[in-house]
């Protein structure tokens, strides 16, 4: 369960993040979200022009599923 401050630093970020800004969130290298997505531990779809995009929704979900935050 995330706190309602956790809550609310993952609201304040954009709607679609791109996995560099999902990496700095969460303090680690790109190949390990790469490393999510390919496991299917978290959702990513590729945009029109073969980019990972992550929902801020999803981010939330994946948060609440497996983080003490």
């Amino acid at each position: 369960m995330l706190s309602d401050a956790m809550k609310k630093t993952i609201r304040k970020l954009p709607a679609i993040l791109s996995i560099e800004e999902v990496a700095d969130f969460f303090q680690v290298v790109k190949l390990t979200i790469y490393r999510l997505i390919y496991h299917k531990n978290i959702s990513a779809y590729k945009d029109n022009e073969g980019r990972w995009c992550i929902l801020r929704y999803d981010l939330e979900r994946f948060c609440s599923k497996n983080c003490n935050l």
